[in-house]
């Protein structure tokens, strides 16, 4: 008999040029120009390797040098490699569902969930995500080996993949423990195995941390970064965006954006979203306090706990995507005498984050366009080579939303746009001032220009809504 096509499987082959099309649209903004994974020149390759400031990635520093190769393939080569990644964790997905035994419906809307969830938006259509994604897909394949491989093979796959997530992204080592407990949830492992092995997750954490403070590293110091870590507000804000890009396919955008507020699209995208993740927590109240369910959400809390303690963006917020989609199939699995109903709601689901992702993607791509235009405007400008310069970034906070709404000052990166459009040949060194909007704006770029002009800067790049200019020694260009 012919084995029947999957149809979710179908419409997800057949939707990913498409998507993989959409994505590599995007261009570069804020901090993608500055990246570990961007064109990389500098023949110091170990410092990169090593960890450098308060992160260790060197699968981002060896594609800085692969993106250097050809400068004008980045950032299409990193959208391709996440893209895959995201496309290797959804099948993981599906194969983990089908080892914890769930029916088809479950592992097909498990799988679907993961695929289109407005909580990856903010990964794929980032080229600075390599980390993330691959720290979520070497943590998913830690998962995976562990419940289909026995003895030593076991615990070596176990082993490797936990490092290499936490080689991709240094909250990749959360995954250290995140086995056991899934295999505990599915019946897998008694209590006495999934302590023991907790045991062994914890010696794997406890190599790495002592493996990474052994090495060489680069210190810098960030104190934006800092004063985020130490943030209550911060910490807040953090576990609102990983609870409601996780679970509810609505548009933020039009909720936080302010320029892009929509409340009445808003409120209908949640609307529609909603009751599919209501039914699924809701439909049998007695599944929330099972042994399933209740490892699951230990685990989910786990692979999050590193960005929730430290920084939680839209984009950490993938970090636990692919343990959310398992609860999901769960819990579906759990209510079979409700398969149409929650057929009907899934569909609803689908056309909300559809129309979310669809709305973040025109975002994304809208706010990446601008840095090209103002690069080459202001390398025209500039006229002849300069290698000094001083960059003066006029920001409007107004037009901020994570990176899908970038204002027109950080969509070049400190000035790392103009390097990059300018093929990398100069300017060598770009101090940077960035300043806020007000009515004084024009005097004190002026008093900042002068400065550096005297302190022998080439020539001052001012960037701002408002217009661009170079400033030199002989006037303004």
């Amino acid at each position: 008999m012919q084995k029947k096509i999957n149809p979710y499987i179908l419409a997800i082959a057949a939707s990913s040029p498409f998507v993989l099309v959409a994505v590599s649209l995007i261009l570069p903004t804020f901090d993608d120009w500055n990246t570990l994974s961007s064109p990389n020149y500098d023949s110091n390759f170990m410092k990169y390797l090593l960890p450098y400031g308060t992160t260790w990635r060197p699968g981002d520093a060896m594609f800085g040098y692969i993106n250097a190769i050809n400068s004008r393939l980045y950032p299409l080569i990193n959208h391709i490699i996440i893209f895959l990644g995201h496309l290797a964790s959804t099948a993981l997905v599906y194969k983990i569902t089908g080892i914890a035994g769930m029916r088809p419906m479950a592992r097909n809307m498990a799988m679907v969930f993961f695929y289109i969830s407005p909580c990856v938006c903010g990964t794929i259509f980032s080229c600075d995500a390599l980390n993330q994604t691959y720290s979520h897909l070497w943590g998913m394949l830690a998962v995976y080996s562990y419940l289909v491989c026995e003895g030593k093979r076991k615990y070596l796959l176990w082993t490797l993949c936990v490092m290499l997530a936490a080689l991709s992204k240094d909250n990749g080592i959360a995954w250290s423990i995140v086995p056991p407990i899934v295999a505990f949830a599915f019946g897998k492992e008694n209590k006495r195995s999934m302590a023991r092995n907790i045991g062994i997750g914890i010696l794997i954490f406890i190599s790495y941390v002592l493996i990474r403070l052994s090495v060489p590293h680069t210190v810098i110091h960030n104190g934006s970064h800092i004063e985020q870590m130490l943030s209550f507000g911060s910490k807040i804000k953090g576990l609102a965006t990983w609870i409601g890009y996780t679970w509810i396919a609505a548009d933020y955008i039009c909720l936080m954006h302010e320029p892009s507020r929509n409340i009445l699209y808003f409120l209908l995208t949640a609307l529609m979203s909603t009751p599919f993740v209501a039914a699924c927590f809701l439909g049998k109240p007695k599944l929330l306090v099972s042994k399933s369910f209740l490892s699951l959400s230990v685990a989910m809390i786990v692979t999050a706990s590193a960005n929730l303690l430290i920084s939680m963006s839209i984009m950490n917020a993938y970090c636990s995507l692919g343990i959310a989609a398992i609860i999901i199939g769960y819990l579906v699995d759990g209510n079979q005498k409700r398969e149409n109903i929650f057929r009907k709601l899934f569909y609803l689901y689908i056309i909300a984050a559809i129309a979310v992702d669809a709305h973040h993607w025109y975002k994304s791509w809208k706010t990446s366009l601008p840095a090209k235009t103002i690069a080459e405007e202001i390398i025209a400008k500039t006229g002849k080579k300069a290698d000094n310069i001083y960059c003066i970034l006029v920001h409007n906070e107004r037009n901020k939303f994570s990176s899908f709404c970038v204002p027109v000052d950080e969509a070049v990166g400190w000035g790392g746009a103009m390097v990059h459009y300018n093929g990398y040949k100069w300017p060598k060194i770009i101090k940077d001032t960035t300043i806020n909007s007000s009515d004084a704006t024009k005097d004190v770029i002026r008093n900042i220009a002068d400065r550096a002009l005297r302190a022998d800067y080439e020539c001052v790049w001012v960037i701002g809504e408002n217009g661009n200019m170079v400033i030199r020694n002989t006037g303004q260009k």
